[in-house]
């Protein structure tokens, strides 16, 4: 079995390298008509075949008819990324916010991801964004002198295009669940530059018109490359490099010791536990994300609500903003430290068809795929045990699907719930099953995910075999028990909350405000 394992490993590396070089080649590389077709049938077959929810927001005919409208177009070689953007706007008018086109870009090894590093930061990359509608801002900028004059303007404009024309374009190239809105702007917010590339042309420098207060001026960015400091070396005594030691071994093992809190790209925990400064006997819990590296949230929500309990905390904030979702059993267990009764978290996750024609396509590393062949019977044997069929159609086994008991330390005193647009998926239906049961007064904006159902679970992606580019594919529905009769929108809060870019300018947190607001008067 060990010489097994091995011979699959050398395989796996070998063919690896081939398939980077030959993957590379035709990421770059311009494609004919009929290749450009061939992939654009894998996406629309694997669609029709394997996706449970694709006619849930548009009929078939509609979405044929944009299928065959690209496929007319395409007369000419296209390289991969001209194709992703004919292509994109037509999978996200499925309006599935976990189905998306995806353009991987080339593979590189980790000196070229050095060399690249070392030419510096993309113009666009440099600035954090707030998106409003049609009407882009720069509320932050980073440490470095020659941005600043950017810092708090409106961008009129880049390289000459509008900025409505820009967010226009980029909000076609995916989706939310359903008929939702504001998970477009919050997307925006986060990953602006990203998807600015993936429709423009990425260049060295770019023109930008801004308005700050009344004045309009326009300004170049450009590339900046990684600042190099030189600085000398200290000469430490022996009695201060040990206590350096020492201190630099105190700092890693608190950093180790807090990591199943997890890390954002601002240096802050995904997971917090902190007591509010204004408003007496109120905790606030952060939830930043359902899935990270190292996450323990068993740990997390046990020490949370023990101490919550023991401190007889009246009021807890819950802030699930920006909280993209993740693991489903993550978010049901949180569910259960808040809910005193035992509950059925998820229906039936209805499937279309696991084994569909183009599975073959599934971006699965050799490892797996070899092993696969191998035990593939049990696979199917068992995948055929878990799958059941009623009247509505196939479905397969889910966790959370059974009604389960709450934790020993739940919390069932004044819950306050935070949401906004980029509160999605798990996230989405953790807030739906709270006001299902009417638990948690609801603050700021509607959820980016559905209300009723998404489709989740199993995600897999698809190599398109000739572009190269990837189809995420959700493959189960993932829904709630009890449903409303509004379909295709999200939760909606008890008390929204409008955030402007004067708040983001001036770090003003009009939820908490609303929060302490409502505390203070329930209180009385």
């Amino acid at each position: 079995m060990k010489q097994l394992f091995l011979l699959i490993f050398i395989v796996e590396i070998f063919t690896a390298c081939l398939s980077t070089k030959q993957y590379n080649s035709k990421i770059k590389a311009k494609h004919a008509p009929e290749e450009l077709k061939r992939d654009l049938d894998i996406i629309k077959n694997s669609l029709e075949e394997a996706h449970p929810g694709v006619y849930w927001y548009i009929s078939k005919p509609n979405l044929d008819f944009k299928f065959d409208s690209v496929k007319n177009l395409l007369t000419d070689s296209l390289s991969s990324i001209e194709f992703y953007r004919m292509i994109a706007p037509v999978v996200a008018a499925v309006k599935c916010g976990h189905t998306r086109l995806v353009y991987p870009g080339i593979k590189l090894s980790n000196s070229q991801k050095d060399s690249i590093k070392n030419e510096g930061k993309a113009p666009l990359s440099q600035l954090y964004y707030f998106v409003d509608n049609d009407r882009i801002y720069v509320p932050f900028v980073n440490d470095r002198n020659f941005i600043k004059p950017i810092k708090g303007a409106e961008i009129l404009a880049i390289d000459s295009v509008p900025s409505s024309e820009i967010i226009k374009q980029t909000k076609r190239l995916f989706s939310s669940d359903g008929y939702n809105k504001t998970f477009y702007n919050q997307v925006l917010d986060q990953s602006f530059a990203a998807y600015y590339y993936l429709k423009y042309t990425r260049k060295d420098s770019s023109l930008l018109t801004l308005k700050k207060a009344d004045s309009t001026y326009n300004y170049y960015i450009k590339t900046i490359k990684p600042q190099k400091r030189k600085e000398k070396p200290k000469i430490l005594s022996a009695e201060e490099n040990k206590k350096d030691k020492e201190q630099k071994k105190l700092a890693n093992k608190i950093k180790n010791r807090n990591r199943y809190k997890g890390i954002d790209s601002e240096g802050k925990s995904i997971l917090n536990l902190s007591y509010d400064s204004i408003v007496n006997n109120t905790a606030i819990i952060k939830v930043k994300s359902f899935s990270f590296d190292h996450s323990n949230f068993h740990r997390f929500f046990r020490e949370s609500f023990k101490e919550i309990k023991e401190k007889q905390i009246q009021n807890v904030i819950l802030d699930l903003r920006d909280n993209g979702g993740g693991n489903l059993m993550s978010c049901n267990l949180l569910f259960r430290y808040l809910y005193n009764q035992p509950h059925q978290y998820t229906g039936r996750a209805y499937i279309k068809n696991l084994n569909f024609e183009n599975s073959k396509y599934l971006d699965d590393p050799l490892f797996y795929k070899v092993l696969g062949k191998v035990f593939y019977p049990s696979f199917w044997l068992a995948s055929q045990i878990l799958t059941r069929k009623d009247s509505i159609g196939k479905y397969t086994y889910i966790l959370t699907g059974r009604s389960i008991k709450p934790k020993k330390y739940v919390y069932n005193k004044n819950l306050t719930v935070l949401i906004n647009g980029y509160s999605f998926s798990a996230t989405s239906l953790l807030s739906a099953n709270l006001q299902q049961v009417n638990r948690g007064t609801f603050i700021g904006e509607e959820t980016g995910g559905g209300y009723n159902k998404c489709t989740a679970g199993s995600i897999p992606f698809l190599v398109l075999p000739e572009t190269k580019l990837k189809l995420r594919l959700p493959l189960k529905v993932i829904q709630t028990v009890k449903q409303r009769l509004l379909e295709g929108r999200g939760v909606f809060p008890e008390y929204p909350v409008e955030e402007n870019f004067i708040d983001v300018l001036n770090k003003r947190d009009r939820y908490l405000e609303k929060a302490r607001e409502l505390i203070k008067v329930n209180s009385r």
